[in-house]
Formats: structure tokens, sequence, C-alpha cells
């Protein structure tokens, strides 16, 4: 399983020193960097450009779009693509105004492309036609938008759901799941075909970092 630490601040030195952390484990390749505008949510975090700049360690970079018209957001990262070792785009779709040219944006520059769920949103609300295109389904396991939350278990529902469809249409996503991700429940995760996750407060308000991170990384090798 991979495990990828989000980072969701709006703090420049903030960043850095969890990117820092993250490069100094030696465990860590790819961080996922929350983008949140105030407007899909009540909070607002760095945007795109604040990142040009900073030691990203060799790492590779998922942005996560907690925005309102996420695909704008997608052409600010166009305009620093140079500059940023981006891995994938993953979009919030409860404001997306077409998912059709979301996709087609992403994929236009070569980066994985992927459609995240908010917890009370349904797996139908993605167009039927799209699945084949896109590379990454994430799951939501607490409300968008903030960090620190416990999961909900109503993630495990919806992670059945998805197996099932994903075996009648013959599909291979990489599953992530983002939210209350702990020691504690990632083995279930892992159980229940979830290929990734994304963990926020777990590692940052641990006392030591690597350790943390280890400690998760057992419970699924």
């Amino acid at each position: 399983m991979n495990i990828y630490p989000t980072i969701l601040t709006d703090q420049l030195d903030l960043v850095q020193k969890q990117l820092d952390l993250c490069n100094e484990s030696g465990l860590v390749h790819t961080v996922q960097i929350d983008i949140i505008d105030g407007y899909f949510v009540d909070n607002i975090t760095v945007a795109p450009s604040d990142l040009v700049g900073m030691d990203f360690g060799g790492m590779e970079l998922d942005f996560h779009l907690q925005t309102q018209e996420p695909i704008d957001f997608v052409r600010d990262i166009v305009d620093y693509q140079e500059e940023l070792p981006v891995r994938s785009v993953i979009g919030q779709i409860e404001q997306m105004s077409s998912q059709e040219l979301f996709v087609d944006e992403v994929r236009r520059y070569g980066w994985n492309v992927g459609f995240s769920l908010n917890l009370h949103t349904p797996l139908e609300a993605v167009e039927p036609d799209l699945w084949d295109r896109i590379n990454i389904i994430q799951l939501m396991a607490i409300e968008a938008g903030f960090q620190g939350r416990e999961l909900e278990n109503q993630v495990y529902t919806k992670l059945k759901e998805l197996r099932t469809m994903m075996s009648q249409r013959d599909l291979t996503l990489e599953v992530i799941v983002d939210g209350g991700v702990t020691v504690e429940n990632i083995a279930k995760l892992q159980m229940h075909g979830v290929t990734s996750v994304g963990v926020g407060s777990t590692l940052w308000k641990a006392e030591n970092f690597a350790e943390k991170l280890q400690e998760l990384e057992a419970q699924v090798l």
C-alpha cells in the first residue's frame, strides 16, 4: 500500500517543513498537496504558484483540488509545470461543470487523472463513460476541506460497492482513501481493496514523523 502524506495549510513555511520531514524520512516518494479555494469549503490553502522554488527532494506531487471548478486550478498547475514534479491531479467532482473536460485537460499533460468523491457523494456521480479514462478514484472518509477528523465507517460500504463495480467493468484503478487514516484502521482499508491512503494529522501530530510512518507501513506489509 502507498502512504501519501497530505499537506493542507496556508502557511508556506509549514509546507516546506512538512516536505522536509517527508524527504528526510527516506520513506516518501509522493506527497499529496491539498488545494482549497475558500469556496468549495470554508477553508483556504496555498496555491500551486506558492510552491514554486520549494525543495521537493526528488518526491512527486499529487494535487488534490478541493475547489470550485477544478479545471481552473489545473491550468494554474500547467503554468508552473516545469517547476513542479506533478504525478497526478485529482479533482473533487462536486463542483465540476464538466468531468470530461477535466479529464481531457489533465491527460493532455501526461499526468495521472483522478476523481475524488466527498463523504456523501455516491459512486453514481461519476459519469459512466469516464471510468475507463481515469487512473485514480479517491474516496473521502471525512468531509473534505479539513484535517484531524475521525474516519467515517460509511466509507467501507462505498468501498464494497466500488470493488463490485470495478470487477464488473474489469477496471484497474488506484483506489485512495483520504482522511482519518490511522494505525488502527489502515489494515482494514487494505482488506477493502484500498491501494493507497492519504494521511495528514496522524503523521503531522506524531512526536516522530518517520517512526509513525514506519508504524503505519508495518500494518500493511
